[in-house]
């Protein structure tokens, strides 16, 4: 995953990705990493994630506007956070177990 554009709006600092999307799972691992970072700069605010058909990817935001120092600092901590994540979920293949069956007696038959 890579961080494409930074955007500030009046209260939050949105980092847009080029993550189509994202589990649960990986966005607590984001936020767990990153809170280290957040708290060694001493910002008390967290990050959440929001989607909009607007963008090409996920949003993670910042819920507050740091110091421009402060906020590259961020961003570059972000960026080594986000990098070994895919853009794009690992495919499924889907088995349906009545097909594997019926298919498995016909050629018994």
């Amino acid at each position: 995953m890579e961080i494409l554009e930074r955007r500030q709006t009046w209260l939050h600092t949105h980092f847009i990705t080029d993550c189509v999307r994202l589990s649960e799972a990986k966005g607590r691992e984001i936020a767990a990493a990153l809170a280290p970072v957040l708290r060694q700069h001493h910002i008390v605010f967290g990050i959440h994630f929001e989607e909009s058909r607007h963008d090409p990817g996920i949003r993670i935001v910042l819920e507050c506007i740091p110091l421009p120092p402060v906020l590259e600092r961020i961003e570059a901590a972000l960026r080594r956070i986000v990098a070994p994540i895919p853009a794009r979920p690992t495919p499924t293949r889907v088995v349906v177990a009545e097909a594997a069956e019926t298919t498995a007696a016909q050629q018994e038959a």
